[in-house]
């Protein structure tokens, strides 16, 4: 370990910790509130990738039922059960964040 790298990790771990005051973000300290598509785009790619996986398997368990090509028994019902689990959750998460917003601003 050379003696500069061990300067940087003596200033880090001396710098006190500044709390937030009422109204500021944690992502831009002093700034205006974070936009809504920085707020919403992981609830969005919750559901994009959930509505993908679940017409995944919607194809495959279509394709397994009507035998029309060598397509292992579970793989259907699997793609279509994680796909249902990131569309629900992201569509939970949505009013989550609404909420969690709404008593922010109170």
């Amino acid at each position: 370990m050379d003696p500069s790298s061990r300067d940087v990790e003596d200033t880090e771990a001396s710098t006190p910790l500044q709390p937030l005051q009422d109204g500021e973000s944690p992502g831009s300290p002093g700034g205006p509130a974070p936009s809504c598509w920085r707020r919403y785009s992981k609830p969005f790619m919750a559901i994009g990738v959930g509505t993908l996986l679940f017409a995944l398997g919607t194809a495959l368990s279509l394709l397994y039922f009507t035998q029309v090509g060598h397509v292992p028994y579970l793989l259907g019902p699997l793609f279509l059960s994680v796909g249902l689990m990131f569309l629900v959750t992201g569509l939970v998460w949505i009013p989550v964040l609404k909420e969690s917003g709404a008593q922010a601003a109170h």
